[in-house]
Formats: structure tokens, C-alpha cells, sequence
């Protein structure tokens, strides 16, 4: 577990990690800039973004502008996804390079593939792709986002270089124990976004309770629950006061008891649940379109 905001978490292929990133899903190219500046001078050092979200530019900008202003690009953590449309070798090559291009870097620091595909053979020509530009040293550490456990076992068995990150949805409503727990046992750090549950983590009253006892936000507990868990919580904000609020974590410990009353805190509606299944097992046939 991470201690403090310096504090860097290791990573399988002799890497390290920070504790905790700024998410930029939702962000448009023209916010990004600006967003990502301010929540590099607050103090964030990882930074994450993806082909989809359509503000590779901006976010790039963000970062060479922090750079410009003193902060060493070493100290800058940057992750990128490709999506599916840009999967399988050929395609997923090109869409490594355009992100590059984009982002304006000389190298990534973390590159994932945003979401498994149905057919286990595009996802290791994919990953193909992937252990590629890392042996190519422009990708430092490679990794997935939305695997499930058996997503995850099939890649490890064909592949020449395991997975360092398993991106997921990962809050009090949606805690994917089975599949941080199987990444544990197999050196894969688990990532967290929507770590709030878009807010509605917030309002629960056992999150309440607790951030009253610690004089904190109810959003500061549940990413300290995120960090107890040896998780990496990128909460998005675009509020300047809540990015330096969500940094402010290192100050108290939550007990082993209310770590476990976040943790059984009831699970998403079935409603939901339905368009999370992609995470618990193989594809079923659901929309997934709205995941992120």
C-alpha cells in the first residue's frame, strides 16, 4: 500500500506506478489541456486517457505544459488505451503510433487495451501488438482494461509478457473482489475508475458515518478504502479544490472493520450489474457500449 503521494507501487515487469491518478473519461480535447495542467501542479502523477475518449491531444498538451512549468517528465506517469475498433496486430500497431502522435511523447508509460474482444485470437494479436512496442522500449509497462479472471488466465497462457494493470470499474457498489483477487495472487495491479460510483458513493451512509469520525470527505474515504486495497483510484474532477481534496489521503488509516463495511456495502442494481457483466466472465450478449 501506498503511504504518501510520492509513495510508487511496483509493477511485474520491474516498474513502478503512482498510488493514485486523474481520470479524463468525459473530458473533451479543449477541457483537457487545462484539466491536466491543473492536476499535475496539484500534485496527481498519473495521468489517464484513451484513443476513445477523443482527447489524446489535449491531454498531451496538459502534460507538456506541466513539463514547460518544472515538473520532470520521469515523475509523470501516462497511460493510453486502444479501442476495439483497433484491435487485432496490424490495426492495434497503427493505433499505438496515432497515439503517439497525438499525445505529443516520446514514450508511454502504460498502454492498454480498452476492452477484451469476443475472440480470444484478436485479443493475443492485439496483446501481440502490444509486447511489440514494449520490447521496442517506447511502452514502458503494457496491461488490459474490463478483463475478466478467465479473460485474463487465456492471455497469460499465450503470451511472452504477463499483463502489469487490469483497469476495471472498481467503487463501494461494484468491488470486483474475485478479479482483484486473482490479479493479486498473479502480480497484476488492479486500477479503479469510477471510483465514486459517479457520486452515488457519496451519499451512502456508512461512507458518511466514517469520513465524520475522520473530520474527511466522504470522497476521501472511499479512495482511501481504493488505496488499503493496494488499488489505484483515477477519480475525475474538473473542480481545481476537489483535485488537491482527493490527494489528501495519507493523513489517517481506515480500521480493518470499516474497510470491510465499504467493501459489503450492497452491490449495483440488477439494471446495472447487466451492463457490467463483461467484467464478471465471458461475453454474454450485452450492450457494453456505455462502459467506459
Amino acid at each position: 500500500m501506498v503511504k504518501s503521494l510520492m509513495d510508487r507501487m511496483p509493477l511485474n515487469d520491474g516498474f513502478t506506478i503512482p498510488g493514485i491518478g486523474f481520470g479524463t473519461w468525459d473530458v473533451s480535447d479543449d477541457e483537457a489541456e487545462e484539466l491536466v495542467f491543473m492536476a499535475i501542479m496539484r500534485g496527481f502523477r498519473l495521468i489517464d486517457t484513451a484513443s476513445m475518449y477523443k482527447n489524446e491531444a489535449g491531454v498531451g498538451r496538459g502534460i507538456n505544459k506541466a513539463i514547460n512549468a518544472g515538473i520532470s517528465r520521469d515523475d509523470i506517469f501516462v497511460v493510453t488505451k486502444l479501442w476495439e475498433d483497433e484491435m487485432g496486430y496490424d490495426k492495434a500497431t497503427d493505433a499505438i503510433k496515432a497515439s503517439f502522435d497525438r499525445l505529443g511523447l516520446q514514450q508511454i508509460d502504460l498502454f492498454l487495451i480498452h476492452r477484451p474482444s469476443k475472440e480470444d485470437a484478436v485479443n493475443l494479436e492485439t496483446w501481440k501488438a502490444l509486447e511489440d512496442a514494449k520490447e521496442s522500449g517506447r511502452v514502458k509497462s503494457i496491461g488490459v482494461s474490463n478483463f475478466s479472471r478467465g479473460e485474463l488466465k487465456e492471455l497469460m497462457e499465450n503470451s511472452r509478457i504477463k499483463p502489469a494493470v487490469n483497469q476495471l470499474e472498481i467503487n463501494p457498489f461494484h468491488n470486483m473482489e474475485e478479479v482483484d483477487d486473482f490479479g493479486y495472487d498473479n502480480n497484476i495491479v488492479s486500477m479503479a475508475y469510477s471510483p465514486l460510483a459517479k457520486g452515488r458513493a457519496l451519499e451512502e451512509g456508512k461512507v458518511i458515518k466514517i469520513a465524520e469520525k475522520y473530520n474527511k470527505t466522504p470522497a476521501q474515504i472511499v479512495l482511501k478504502w481504493a488505496v488499503q486495497r493496494d488499488i489505484i483510484p483515477i477519480p475525475k474532477t474538473k473542480d481545481p479544490d476537489r483535485m488537491k481534496e482527493n490527494l489528501d489521503l495519507f493523513d489517517f488509516m481506515l480500521t480493518d472493520e470499516e474497510m470491510e463495511k465499504i467493501t459489503r456495502i450492497k452491490q449495483a442494481s440488477n439494471f446495472e450489474r447487466g451492463h457490467q457483466d463483461h467484467n464478471l466472465g465471458k461475453r454474454i450478449g450485452v450492450d457494453t457500449h456505455n462502459i467506459k
